[in-house]
């Protein structure tokens, strides 16, 4: 039988994400988890905990005027997301 060298597991689970394309999902699992931060805590508090497929993030906030000052800033938003996350994983962000 012939000894295969051992792999580390990050390693197996890295090589697994990238064969299933897996990794598009992540980073928008990543946007969604960094949002708190871009938007501060007391203002997402305030909102639902955002939903994102296909690179359009949609959330939905109990507020008319903040949603129109959210609107307003949703280009500053989007760039700020990219840029933690490390790529363009936001195209767009919907307020509801």
């Amino acid at each position: 039988m012939k000894r295969i060298e051992p792999e580390s597991i990050g390693d197996v689970l890295r090589l697994t994400i990238q064969e299933s394309n897996m990794t598009g999902r992540l980073d928008e699992v990543r946007a969604i988890e960094l949002w708190p931060e871009v938007i501060g805590t007391g203002m997402a508090k305030r909102m639902s905990r955002p939903r994102v497929s296909s690179g359009v993030m949609v959330v939905y906030v109990d507020s008319a005027p903040m949603r129109q000052e959210l609107n307003m800033q949703r280009t500053r938003l989007i760039k700020l997301l990219n840029s933690r996350v490390g790529k363009e994983v936001i195209k767009e962000i919907r307020f509801k």
